[in-house]
């Protein structure tokens, strides 16, 4: 018996309990789709990072992959061990203006001009490629497509949730009083691909000026995404991509992968992350290919465990210094390195 609940309905599989099979084989050669990966990588995410590019080199090769790093101080070497990884730091590409509006999960914004790359997939550190999910790249016809949930649209059809989970009403109905929100579908923003420039630089950061936004920059890239429905520029879509096995407010059908799948997803840990006294299998897995691929063959389970109990002691650190109004981004909230 799962010590999770609820448990995976029958024909689906559990990433929290069980490991993933292996990818399906890709059908033709999706190299030429896209450019590379970015990832955003803060000081806490950094061993959900390891597992991230672990699942992207077994399942994508050796695509580029850029860490989106916030703050200098948070340590990246381990990660920039794997073949084709590099590091860019937020803020050395910021400007005062730019930093001062782009904190947190706002650093996300960045990519859209800061991108290495021409045409990107944008993934947040805690999630797990499976399956060369290139495939569902098509920038012939989009220059933004979302990762929508797995299997169901969400779809609004009252206020409410709109006021809940995007922005308020009564400020964009004064911004923009055409758009219509209702039977538009909302876009976790932890995976998607996107041109460089598809939103300008300009653009966001006005729009991140805005009092409105519900979630950070999600209600942000959810709005754009509508008004760009609306306009018919520019030019958007979405992959039915995201299993989001932790959440259990979500329909069985998007949080576990049929037994019989052979699309590409991604596995999104968004909620309740993997940590110590909460494994999940999948994770684990690609922590331990992550070990492999650097070279670590040995006591795998045990480096696993003494990394969750530095990164469990940083995070009560951190929230200590926060209680006494320090820099939670400073050096020594660095991550851990593997041993």
């Amino acid at each position: 018996m799962s010590k999770f609940s609820p448990p995976a309905p029958p024909g689906y599989l559990d990433p929290r309990v069980e490991s993933l099979p292996p990818p399906p084989a890709p059908e033709t050669d999706f190299s030429a789709r896209l450019d590379g990966v970015i990832i955003l990588v803060s000081a806490g995410d950094v061993y959900l990072a390891k597992a991230c590019c672990a699942s992207i080199r077994q399942n994508m090769g050796n695509i580029p992959i850029t860490l989106l790093v916030d703050r200098p101080q948070t340590n990246t070497a381990e990660v920039e061990r794997l073949p084709q990884v590099k590091r860019l730091v937020a803020q050395d590409v910021m400007d005062a203006e730019t930093a001062r509006l782009c904190t947190g999960f706002w650093v996300k914004l960045l990519v859209f001009w800061v991108s290495p790359y021409e045409r990107f997939l944008y993934l947040d550190a805690d999630t797990l490629v499976w399956g060369d999910v290139r495939a569902q790249a098509d920038f012939d016809q989009f220059d933004f497509q979302a990762a929508f949930d797995f299997n169901r649209p969400r779809v609004f059809d009252t206020a409410e949730d709109i006021q809940k989970y995007v922005y308020d009403l009564d400020f964009i109905a004064k911004q923009n009083p055409g758009l219509d929100w209702r039977g538009m579908e909302l876009a976790n923003n932890g995976v998607f691909f996107a041109r460089r420039g598809v939103f300008s630089r300009e653009r966001l950061l006005a729009l991140r000026q805005w009092p409105c936004w519900r979630n950070y920059e999600q209600g942000v890239l959810n709005y754009l995404r509508w008004e760009a429905l609306a306009a018919g520029h520019p030019r958007v879509g979405g992959q039915r991509l995201q299993i989001l096995p932790a959440e259990s407010p979500y329909r069985p059908e998007d949080r576990y992968l049929p037994r019989d799948h052979r699309r590409p997803a991604v596995i999104h840990w968004i909620g309740k992350k993997p940590k110590i006294g909460r494994r999940y299998r999948a994770a684990d897995d690609y922590r331990k290919l992550f070990l492999k691929m650097t070279g670590r063959n040995r006591w795998l389970t045990l480096r696993l465990f003494l990394e969750d109990v530095a990164v469990w002691l940083k995070r009560q650190r951190r929230s200590v210094n926060r209680r006494l109004g320090k820099d939670a981004n400073s050096s020594d909230l660095a991550a851990p390195s593997s041993v």
